[in-house]
């Protein structure tokens, strides 16, 4: 193999090139529940944003792709390829019931408010990774499964104090996906 074909390969999965190929996510619905997957231990100020997917697309995931944490950590792109530390922490996941005007899509390229399948775009501050989320940030509105290099679940970004106005539910992550 040559080295400048080497180097395309190794390019066609930066986050940055699969943003210039992003596919539609889907449409919302007015009102639905989200979940936030997150370490045990992690805690969020009221107002800060923290990354969310639906429900219902989270456990037609599970059904497709099993039910192993670390796997679903790669999938929701919280995790480098190899899994690497996923393992080595205990997960949570904290349901909401939200309306969509409260969600905003983090899309790179994005206008701050624009419409995008029924959900407004994020604005510039939120739309960038966020910390846990770096390695499957692909600047679309979804996530890079970092184990399979495809697609991975749409995502959206909520400000802490929204997402709890009407309550919610932790549970560990291990019942969460025995469940689903």
């Amino acid at each position: 193999m040559s080295l400048s074909l080497l180097f395309a390969s190794l390019l066609a999965f930066t986050p940055e090139a699969h943003a210039q190929a992003c596919k539609e996510p889907a449409a919302v619905p007015s009102s639905t529940q989200v979940a936030w997957i997150s370490r045990r231990t992690r805690r969020v100020p009221s107002g800060k944003v923290i990354e969310v997917v639906r429900v219902t697309d989270l456990r037609a995931w599970i059904r497709e792709n099993g039910a192993d944490e670390t796997r679903l950590i790669q999938g929701l792109g919280m995790a480098p390829r190899s899994g690497g530390f996923a393992s080595r922490f205990d997960y949570k996941v904290t349901v909401f019931d939200v309306q969509a005007d409260w969600l905003c899509r983090p899309i790179a390229e994005g206008t701050d408010g624009a419409d995008s399948y029924g959900v407004a775009v994020c604005g510039e501050s939120d739309a960038k990774p966020l910390g846990h989320h770096k390695p499957g940030y692909t600047g679309c509105g979804y996530t890079l499964d970092t184990a399979a290099s495809n697609r991975g679940l749409d995502v959206f970004r909520i400000r802490w104090s929204e997402a709890s106005a009407w309550g919610f539910c932790v549970m560990p992550l291990d019942r969460f996906i025995t469940g689903a």
